[in-house]
């Protein structure tokens, strides 16, 4: 009786409510580590004939009341592990004892509290075992016996199952409004309103439907509309509810019904966007492109400002593309451009990251806007151009040409605008060019040709684009005469534009065929616009005249003489004529000033002639004469500058330094001036005289200069202080470079390369391992159109400098007995040595690959020596020192071989025609640990001069 009382607290407990509020964590906190116990296999029928025996003992009612649920619940749980394990049910299925038990229990025990689970369980039972009708009359009595049950949520959600299975899809409805209406937080809930939209779906209830459908939505969407944040579940379940909202809509009204139902609900503001954008993909699928398009049009109409209006309208474009509706995709590139690109409200509102999602479908959409404008103005020129159009529709056509090539050219000028760093800039302005011409706008068009001409220089429409501006100012011409007549200054002012334009093109294009032709243009123009061989013949004939000399006639026609020499380009006579007008003017007087200015400047010129004629010395010459001759000139500071960079030219450079000092010495304010700091500091490099270089642009640094001259001179400061031997005060450079600037990126890798060296160099081991990573960091981190073969050059050699750093370390460490305590701290410097070492020679640069593969080699075997040189324990026996020393042997020899084959490796390169010291040092080692074939003495054989 004792052992069946024990018995029954077993089992009673055992099939107990299983959450007790202990967990395996829990539990394992309580003590120490549980060991795995082999338990008996213990079948159902044994369970439930235990159960039995204790009801023959047992006389308390209640007790057997448990002992009977118990019974029941075992019949249960054999069902469900025959079915998980697939064994064939029997006719009556997996449960019908489980379902027999439970039937009896509510008839023995009506009234009893644990009736609900009861029938909650049989329920399951005849549902598991496919009568779902029968268990659907148990759920409704559950409903109408238990109707406080905590399961009634899930009654009901079986119950509209089992409706909703035999599309009973009203039953389904009101019994997953009921799971809706109890409310809570249960597990349930979701699906309820998802299969309450499903239902209402069935039965044509679309807005309902959707509703329904949306509270799914509004539960589960994060607020950010990024459904990719869900787990699996929660994502299937809201992918799901997308797709079916998607056919919903389609079927209540399509687009304009998601605003009118969702646009007074704040909630579905984080989804709205999704639901037209999955309406329309409904509808891409289901091949109905303008539905498709509409879709998406009408969340970007109602959401112009949105983030994502600029997406919702590319896939309005793509709906028409793949529709082939040609006619409208035009229009929406453009209106995109207009709504989204650079010279948009949004362009100019938006933060970068949304700003960098249009900027692929603009540079596509603009891009084919301006050649579709420009070929469509091209047809019509060629249609007109047929004499095959009827005058009642040439003039018509006429406009529409010009309109499109003036599209054309905006289009293109807003992808330099909006793209101005693109390789292509260069295309689109010739282009831009070219359909301004097409479209009258020669103004416009010169612009763009000269820049397409002496800007960008491109060799293959360079020429063309320099002569075209030259013809599109010949059209501006006739247009200006046209409109003002051929006496107004406006044809004056483009004619000697036009001949500055002529003279351009044949300075930079000189092998051009056309060059001679427009260089006659170009002496026609001027020749109508000055005359100044005529000029000079009658002002001549003034100053020769006979008789009385009137002192201001000559003043002005010496005047007159001189400008035309100097328009002819006869300097030496222009300062000739200058000098004999200035015996005319008063010495103090303002003219007198203007009149030197003007002899300065032909002084100037024939520096410049000198220097046509390659005669450098003769222009430094001429250069310095103004000096003399003309000392408070605005010449005078030019000339002299020029006469310094041309000595610097001459590698003279204290001639050089000298005229520079004086210059800022006497004309700090000039303008000009503002260059010499740079120019001296040069010449003082290049003399070799580091330290006042240093210190010149040191200077620069600490001046008002541009950002981008300050931060150059920065750098040259600390270079040409390391070579003066200051190192300190570079290192303080180089390193406050490094800190204050991120470009040039090949910059900021030499300023870190420096610091670290020159940290080194003053044995400061933790800065120097510190810019170390700086340097690794830096080429590692960067994006891939920075980095280079220098950048990658400084990684390999700081990993190199890393690891021999960690060769120190391993020097350090040395083995004593015992040797399980000291091997593994040697092992760790070995370690982290041979990473840095691994990782420099990843780099695959030649010299820092040879210095790291020796360096692996090299201590390779240098642990192996180590290992063969450890102590020996005190005490051992002869036999035992030997077993040692064979153990030593059996670890040292892998590492020797590892050595071996990786100074193979580096000596190998050698037959490859690479060779250098890290090669050399692998022979070196090789000698040692391979003497017989690397260590040979060669054998010189001397030969006697005598013939034998």
């Amino acid at each position: 009786m004792r052992s069946s009382a024990v018995m029954l607290a077993l089992l009673l407990s055992g099939c107990g409510t299983f959450d007790s509020g202990q967990t395996i964590g829990r539990l394992q906190d309580q003590g120490p580590a549980l060991n795995d116990i082999p338990l008996p296999s213990v079948r159902h029928a044994d369970v439930r004939e235990e159960y039995r025996r204790l009801l023959e003992v047992v006389e308390e009612r209640k007790l057997k009341e448990q002992i009977e649920r118990r019974i029941a619940s075992v019949y249960m749980l054999e069902g469900d592990y025959h079915q998980l394990l697939g064994v064939l049910p029997g006719d009556d299925g997996y449960f019908p004892e489980a379902i027999s038990a439970y039937h009896q229990l509510l008839e023995k025990y009506s009234g009893a509290d644990e009736n609900a689970e009861a029938m909650y369980q049989l329920a399951k039972a005849y549902d598991l075992d496919g009568r779902d009708r029968e268990a659907q009359k148990i759920l409704d009595r559950f409903i109408e016996d238990h109707p406080d049950s905590g399961r009634l949520s899930e009654v009901y959600f079986r119950k509209g199952d089992i409706h909703f299975r035999h599309e009973q899809y009203e039953e389904a409805e009101r019994a997953y409004q009921s799971v809706v209406a109890i409310g809570g937080e249960s597990e349930f809930l979701n699906n309820s309103y998802y299969l309450l939209g499903w239902a209402r779906y069935k039965l044509s209830d679309y807005d309902r439907s959707l509703m329904s459908f949306s509270r799914v939505l509004d539960r589960l969407m994060p607020e950010d509309g990024k459904v990719e944040k869900l787990d699996n579940v929660d994502r299937s379940l809201v992918d799901d509810t997308l797709r079916i909202m998607s056919v919903g809509l389609a079927h209540a009204g399509g687009a304009g019904k998601i605003d009118a139902m969702f646009a007074g609900r704040p909630e579905a503001a984080k989804y709205t966007w999704i639901l037209y954008s999955s309406l329309g993909e409904h509808y891409l699928e289901k091949e109905r492109y303008e539905d498709s398009a509409s879709s998406f049009r009408a969340f970007v109409e109602s959401n112009p400002d949105s983030d994502r209006a600029p997406e919702m309208h590319s896939e309005m474009i793509r709906a028409y593309v793949d529709g082939e509706f040609s006619q409208q995709v035009l229009p929406e590139k453009e209106r995109y451009v207009r709504n989204y690109g650079i010279r948009s409200e949004f362009w100019q509102t938006k933060p970068a990251d949304i700003k960098a999602k249009v900027i692929p479908n603009l540079k596509t959409y603009i891009d084919e806007l301006a050649r579709h404008y420009h070929a469509t103005g091209q047809r019509l020129k060629r249609e007109l151009a047929e004499d095959s159009v009827k005058a009642s529709k040439a003039v018509a056509m006429a406009g529409e040409q010009r309109t499109s090539f003036l599209k054309a050219a905006d289009f293109y000028s807003e992808y330099e605008q909006t793209f101005p760093k693109d390789p292509r800039v260069p295309e689109m302005v010739y282009m831009r060019a070219e359909a301004a011409f097409d479209g009258e706008d020669y103004p416009g068009a010169i612009v763009d040709y000269e820049r397409s001409a002496y800007e960008f220089r491109h060799p293959e429409y360079g020429p063309d684009a320099g002569y075209a501006a030259i013809v599109a100012y010949q059209k501006q011409v006739e247009q200006v005469i046209a409109s003002a007549g051929k006496q107004s200054d406006e044809l004056t002012q483009w004619r000697s534009k036009a001949v500055d334009s002529q003279l351009r093109f044949v300075q930079e294009y000189r092998a051009d065929e056309r060059s001679g032709a427009v260089l006659a243009k170009a002496s026609e123009e001027l020749f109508e616009l000055g005359r100044y061989e005529k000029a000079l013949e009658v002002a001549t004939s003034v100053v020769s005249g006979a008789g009385t000399v009137d002192r201001d006639l000559n003043r002005t026609a010496y005047g007159v003489i001189a400008h035309s020499q100097y328009e002819l380009g006869d300097y030496a006579a222009a300062e000739q004529g200058y000098r004999k007008q200035l015996d005319y003017i008063p010495a103090d007087s303002e003219e007198s000033g203007k009149v030197t200015e003007r002899m300065a400047i032909t002084i100037y010129k024939q520096g410049e002639q000198a220097l046509a004629v390659e005669d450098m010395v003769g222009a430094i010459d001429q250069f310095l004469r103004i000096k003399a001759v003309a000392p408070n000139t605005d010449a005078r500071v030019a000339a002299q500058f020029d006469a310094a960079t041309y000595l610097m030219k001459l590698e003279s450079w204290e001639r050089a330094l000298t005229e520079m000092h004086e210059l800022r010495r006497l004309f700090p304010n000039h303008k000009l001036a503002a260059t010499l700091p740079q120019k001296i500091a040069y010449a003082y490099e290049q003399d070799e005289q580091w330290a006042s270089a240093a210190r010149e642009y040191e200077a620069i640094y600490n001046s008002n200069a541009s950002a981008a001259e300050r931060r150059d001179a920065l750098f040259l400061a600390a270079e040409l202080y390391e070579q003066a031997g200051e190192e300190q005060q570079a290192l303080a450079y180089f390193k406050k470079w490094a800190f204050d600037y991120e470009e040039p990126f090949d910059t900021r890798m030499e300023a870190r390369y420096h610091v670290a060296y020159l940290y080194k160099r003053h044995n400061d081991l933790n800065r120097h391992l510190y810019w170390l990573r700086r340097v690794i960091d830096g080429h590692n981190k960067a994006p891939g159109s920075w980095q280079s073969d220098r950048s990658e050059w400084l990684a390999a050699w700081a990993n190199n400098e890393y690891g021999d750093y960690w060769r120190i370390e391993f020097d350090r460490v040395k083995l004593r007995a015992p040797l399980n305590k000291s091997i593994p701290r040697k092992n760790e410097k070995l370690k982290n040595a041979l990473d840095r070492y691994q990782q420099a020679a990843e780099y695959g640069v030649l010299e820092q690959t040879t210095r790291a593969s020796y360096n692996i080699a090299n201590l390779y075997g240098q642990f192996a020596r180590e290992l063969m040189d450890a102590p020996r324990p005190a005490g051992l026996s002869d036999l035992e020192r030997m077993q040692y020393e064979l153990v030593l042997e059996e670890q040292a020899i892998p590492f020797e071989e590892l050595a071996i084959e990786l100074h193979q490796a580096n000596i190998e390169r050698s037959w490859n025609g690479i060779f250098n010291r890290w090669v050399q040092k692998s022979f070196e080692d090789m000698a040692r640990l391979n003497p017989a074939r690397f260590d040979k003495q060669e054998v010189q054989v001397a030969y006697g001069e005598g013939i034998r």
